[in-house]
């Protein structure tokens, strides 16, 4: 299909930050398609190196490429900016450091017409640093059709959808208004989008095929914390604040990570004090954690946790 710079069908959002050693691999993959009716929108996030000047220079020589600036605020506010300037039918996600197999959009948009959902995500392909070529590993995903209280229970579970095999259609981002910008939640803020989705009714396909490949390496946002671990009882304590319907579903999934957050054998006192604040804040029970406080100060953790996990499964 021809270009149409004034009429793109899949508008393509990319968040950088101090991006310069990758974002030019990035881009190509986008260019190599072999859909060609697409727009990326690069979003400059603050960045203090050559970020830049090479998203520039890329826009000067396609016309589909448009560069955006903000001041830091991390990935949701970045996602939002390209959601606010983008002009597809359709959105696809790839951050900066990220690759596109060639054959990505073309095989996705036809799939997200023949199944009727709203999203689609494939496997992608795990490489370290700039080993583009190494196949050996897959986040594996399950091929099957996901909707209804079943897909949500499957999605609480984990974060089944790598982002950068996502294409979406824009009206259905937009009426869950999009990524949530809380600091909390950044690093989660897709998982979180997902999980909005499949409250409001959407309907998501996850195919079989391997069509991009993460970039494994120590300057990665969630290098050290590939899940979010984090963030994830500010996801759901969120989710369970705005959505009474399916509160039952959160509120079970946020005291499975909790309990996750002192299953360690070993604490400081200190420590442990911050969980306990965390959990008495996240259950609406604030007023809870001095008594929890002192019982770990008088009769140490492990009775506590104790009584902790009693509260928390209460």
């Amino acid at each position: 299909m021809d270009k149409d710079v004034n009429k793109p069908v899949v508008s393509v959002i990319m968040p950088a930050y101090n991006a310069s050693a990758y974002i030019q691999e990035s881009i190509n993959s986008v260019i190599a398609q072999k859909y060609t009716n697409w727009e990326l929108i690069i979003i400059d996030d603050g960045s203090t190196d050559r970020t830049s000047e090479i998203i520039i220079n890329n826009c000067s020589q396609d016309l589909r490429i448009k560069y955006f600036h903000q001041e830091n605020g991390k990935q949701g506010k970045a996602r939002n900016l390209g959601l606010l300037h983008s002009r597809g039918k359709y959105i696809a996600f790839l951050d900066a450091d990220d690759l596109w197999l060639a054959e990505k959009l073309d095989i996705q948009l036809e799939e997200i017409k023949a199944k009727n959902v709203d999203l689609v995500f494939a496997n992608s392909y795990v490489f370290n640093n700039d080993n583009i070529s190494d196949r050996s590993r897959k986040i594996n995903i399950l091929n099957q059709v996901f909707k209804g209280e079943e897909a949500l229970s499957l999605f609480l579970e984990i974060n089944r959808i790598p982002i950068l095999t996502v294409l979406a259609k824009k009206e259905k981002i937009l009426l869950v208004d999009g990524f949530s910008e809380k600091p909390a939640i950044q690093n989660a803020e897709d998982y979180h989008l997902w999980l909005k989705m499949l409250i409001s009714g959407f309907v998501f396909y996850g195919s079989e095929k391997t069509l991009a490949s993460y970039r494994d390496h120590s300057e990665s946002s969630t290098s050290h914390d590939k899940l979010a671990s984090k963030q994830l009882p500010e996801v759901f304590f969120d989710l369970l604040q705005n959505n009474s319907d399916e509160k039952h579903f959160f509120l079970n999934a946020l005291k499975k990570q909790l309990r996750k957050r002192y299953a360690r054998r070993f604490y400081m006192k200190s420590e442990f004090n911050v969980i306990i604040d965390e959990n008495c804040r996240y259950l609406d029970k604030p007023y809870y954690a001095p008594l929890f406080k002192a019982m770990n100060f008088f009769i140490g953790i492990k009775m506590t946790k104790k009584f902790l996990n009693h509260f928390i499964n209460a």
